[in-house]
């Protein structure tokens, strides 16, 4: 299919090329602490945020200017009463319809009439906010997409017609016409998805112009950019959404660079409230950064050099001890950004794209694909690790150690007494952190029988899969899940990928094949057929023993993905005792 999207500039670069300077966006997420208690009346009238705090609410849209001037978030206000205004297809829909994860917070109330050029708008808008807000978040705790994010669509179209075509895709993915439950185009959802494509190409025009009228807000610019990638991921142009995302982190860089020189070594959450930028919104820039680290990276070293210094003096101020399970997920996020970042900069160093066969440097065999190659890829192999490096690695490896430490107690309490969606976040953050030593430590492997070592911890992880998966997919019904965040997927490709115990191995392909879940650029189906293969692969060099010698143990390389079509050309590499040996293989899901 060539979308509408195929010829449109994705415009977030240019927010970088005509230098954002900050103007006045949301609210700081700092609340006052006053001198004393003292009786208030009830408020009936104004914002949510002034009602809970039982002041009056000079009631200014789209957000009250007393929230503003106190450096509170604005939660906007409740629907009108009376008569509705529009359709009653725009109604609140059945809340069992949602996932049984999701919490229902306040979002920003808004009037359909007034900002929708027709009905359709108005339920895609709503059906963004009831439903998808929901998915995209997945378990984590933030109040980006359900509440940051449509406030500020309220004064800004071009994040508004982004909201509605996102619902628009959940309109397709979930619609009686969609036997697939999947975001391809057919016959029975062209019209919904060629709709979705209107809705985003108004987006795009919108972001244009607003560069050409010199409105140059950053937090604006950033919300566009998550916007943009989550739409591009789900209608799987990965070229454009890595082109995106390498481009929004360069101009969220540039602008630390100008904005806070002194940030490191700094608390940056204050710092970001100081110009305001919610944290929630900083914290999905960590996501979508690991997207990129974890999928395909071909930035400079300079960059993964800059995020490495940048996050080393925060870490070091690590607690003893965090509050609340959302400051550990946080916390955690700098920790594998960080190391992240030094285990591609470790491959590039360690010559992995020469661990590569010929195709990779050949001709693109696809007309639009992603070429995911070594070096650029978390999962490659190095020819010669520089393990002038490998100090800083086990540096790294204690800081997880410390944070595991750190997050002891207030695990145990969410074990015990936590709520559903805490336990399968808990869960989440189980998951990467025993990646987190595996993926370092194995940056300087030359062999594959070194992943052996790992067994105990592959199945922990495969367990604590196995434990989440269902409760991610509970309401989906059969239909496809797009989550912004990495979760399961990158884990069970680890094992997948690594481990050569047959058992553990088959669970893993399990997993991935009986779902549709989509985490930003990675699919279940694609990685849980790349997985057969190098299954396949490796089970013809097992032994009378049943074991795999290293010489017969493949480990795969490359691949050309169009997720557009369904397909990729994968490659894979043997260290047999004669040289290098190389496969390629053409798969459709």
């Amino acid at each position: 299919m060539a979308s509408t999207s195929d010829n449109i500039q994705v415009p977030i670069a240019q927010f970088h090329k005509h230098g954002l300077q900050l103007r006045s966006g949301s609210p700081s997420s700092q609340v006052p602490v006053e001198d004393a208690p003292r009786k208030r009346s009830k408020v009936k009238t104004g914002c949510y945020t002034c009602k809970a705090r039982r002041v009056k609410c000079d009631e200014a849209k789209p957000w009250c200017q007393r929230c503003i001037k106190f450096g509170v978030d604005c939660d906007g206000y409740p629907a009108p009463k009376g008569p509705p205004r529009v359709s009653k297809h725009l109604r609140p829909r059945d809340p069992r319809a949602l996932a049984p994860l999701a919490r229902r917070t306040v979002i920003y109330s808004m009037e359909p009439a007034r900002l929708f050029e027709d009905e359709q708008e108005g339920r895609c808008f709503r059906i963004y906010c009831e439903e998808m807000a929901y998915q995209i978040k997945g378990p984590f705790k933030t109040s980006l997409w359900n509440r940051l994010i449509p406030q500020v669509s309220e004064a800004e179209p071009f994040i508004r017609h982004a909201i509605i075509a996102l619902g628009a895709m959940k309109k397709i993915t979930h619609g009686p016409d969609n036997a697939g439950g999947d975001f391809q185009l057919r016959p029975s959802n062209a019209s919904d998805f060629f709709y979705a494509l209107r809705q985003y190409e108004k987006a795009l025009q919108g972001m244009r112009q607003n560069i050409a009228d010199g409105r140059k807000d950053i937090q604006k610019a950033l919300i566009a950019c998550i916007l943009v990638f989550c739409f591009e991921t789900m209608t799987n142009k990965m070229n454009n959404a890595v082109v995106n995302a390498e481009s929004g982190l360069l101009l969220l860089h540039s602008w630390m660079r100008e904005n806070l020189p002194n940030h490191v070594g700094c608390n940056p959450s204050k710092e970001w409230q100081d110009h305001r930028i919610e944290e929630d919104l900083m914290i999905a820039f960590s996501g979508l950064d690991l997207q990129l680290l974890f999928f395909r990276d071909g930035r400079p070293r300079r960059t993964h050099e800059y995020v490495i210094s940048s996050a080393d003096g925060s870490i070091a101020q690590m607690p003893a001890e965090f509050g609340t399970l959302k400051a550990a997920h946080n916390f955690w996020m700098l920790i594998m950004r960080r190391n992240y970042h030094f285990i591609v900069m470790v491959l590039g160093q360690g010559k992995a794209s020469e661990m590569c066969g010929p195709l990779m440097h050949g001709d693109a065999p696809y007309e639009d694909c992603v070429n995911i190659f070594p070096g650029g890829n978390i999962f490659s192999t190095p020819k010669e690790p520089p393990f002038e490096l490998f100090p800083a690695c086990m540096r790294y490896c204690d800081d997880i150690a410390k944070w595991t430490k750190a997050t002891a107690k207030g695990f145990a309490e969410t074990e015990a007494t936590g709520t559903e969606e805490e336990k399968v976040l808990l869960a989440l953050l189980k998951i990467h952190s025993i990646m987190g030593p595996i993926m370092l430590t194995s940056a300087f492997f030359t062999t594959q029988t070194a992943y052996d070592q790992y067994l105990s911890e592959f199945r922990k992880i495969v367990s604590l899969c196995e434990w989440v998966l269902p409760r991610l997919m509970a309401s989906a019904a059969g239909k496809a899940v797009y989550h912004f965040d990495l979760g399961v997927l990158i884990g069970l490709f680890l094992v997948g990928a690594r481990c050569r115990d047959l058992v553990l191995r088959n669970r893993v392909i399990d997993l991935l094949l009986c779902c549709k879940l989509r985490e930003g650029f990675w699919d279940s189906a694609a990685a849980g057929l790349f997985i057969v293969w190098a299954r396949d692969l490796d089970e013809e060099g097992r032994d009378e023993n049943g074991e795999i010698p290293e010489e017969r143990r493949w480990f795969i390389t490359s691949a050309y993905v169009d997720m557009d079509k369904q397909k990729c050309l994968v490659s894979a590499t043997q260290k047999a005792l004669d040289g290098l040996k190389f496969k390629h293989k053409e798969i459709f899901w």
